[in-house]
């Protein structure tokens, strides 16, 4: 598994989190419980500081980064879409992030909200609580329906369990 440290800063990783093998993790990353981790994510707290808390899902080919002496928060039951880039930034409680979209620094994403695929959320941009953001850069265009946000729980729900069966029920065969 590709986990290290760099000079003196070492991952803390929560046993319950689920980390692909060959995933990167490197330097101050703080994991939380039943995180998930996928193939390919790149994480790399190796001169700034990275959290990603409880239940957040890290699709495959993520990579999550931080500027020197400053830090990327990632909160609890977060979903972070396949091919995403989240740096130096911000994301609240249940956020979802699309397929391919870019956080970049400074910016802050509120809890629920939605930055749909493809999406570029420009340096100190903020996306407020519940709200959809989308293109190119980043609009509000919308509230978040219940139902959607009840649907992205639900999905966040299916990670969790992934970061348990892969545990045991993941076999390489060649």
């Amino acid at each position: 598994m590709g986990i290290y440290q760099f000079k003196n800063r070492i991952p803390i990783i929560n046993e319950s989190a689920w980390i692909f093998p060959n995933a990167v993790v490197i330097g101050k990353v703080h994991v939380g419980k039943n995180v998930y981790i996928g193939a390919g994510a790149v994480i790399r707290g190796d001169y700034g500081e990275i959290f990603i808390g409880d239940g957040t899902s890290v699709e495959e080919n993520v990579t999550i980064h931080a500027r020197p002496q400053d830090k990327c928060v990632i909160e609890k039951h977060v979903t972070l879409g396949h091919g995403c880039i989240v740096h130096n930034a911000t994301l609240h409680d249940h956020v979802v992030v699309g397929m391919g979209a870019i956080i970049s620094d400074y910016s802050e994403v509120g809890e629920y909200a939605i930055v749909g695929e493809g999406a570029v959320v420009k340096s100190k941009t903020i996306i407020p609580p519940w709200k959809i953001a989308v293109g190119v850069p980043a609009t509000i265009k919308m509230d978040v329906p219940k139902q959607t946000a009840d649907f992205w729980n639900e999905i966040n729900m299916i990670y969790m369990q992934l970061a348990k069966d892969y545990k045991t029920e993941l076999k390489q065969i060649h």
